[in-house]
């Protein structure tokens, strides 16, 4: 499966001049490079997860991952998926201006908000984006809660 991905570095507060970034993010990452922290260089796919006719829906964009490289998996009322994307070879006697790609193993998981029939799931991959569709058992009930 692919990962659609965006990398973003996040400064120390004392760094970004109360929201102003007079450097940019070209010369952070040149000359703080440690300081761009670990959640900037994981894979974290997005994904959407909604109801509609009876069936839950997740949608996750996953650009860049074979298919057999994802599991889905429901148990004690949570659905998640995981993955990994493998580390493209560099050809030697590339010299790079930029490279984002991200590799390494994802994540997720989601409660479901009701019991699903783990016997209709039905999950597909095309494109780089994952359907998972997870029929329910019955309306799930929604409360209001009053704010006092």
């Amino acid at each position: 499966m692919t990962l659609a991905l965006s990398r973003r570095h996040h400064r120390p507060w004392w760094m970004t001049n109360f929201g102003r970034d007079p450097f940019g993010d070209l010369f952070f990452d040149r000359l703080w490079p440690e300081w761009r922290g670990e959640a900037a260089e994981e894979l974290t796919p997005s994904m959407d997860f909604c109801e509609k006719d009876g069936k839950y829906y997740l949608t996750a964009e996953l650009p860049g991952v074979n298919k057999d490289d994802i599991s889905i998996t429901v148990e004690d009322g949570y659905l998640t998926v995981s993955g990994r994307k493998e580390e493209d070879k560099e050809e030697k006697g590339k010299d790079y201006f930029l490279k984002e790609t991200r590799y390494g193993s994802f994540s997720r998981s989601f409660r479901l908000p009701g019991k699903v029939k783990e016997d209709k799931i039905d999950a597909t991959y095309k494109d780089g984006v994952l359907t998972v569709v997870l029929p329910h058992e019955g309306e799930t009930e929604r409360k209001k809660i009053k704010i006092h």
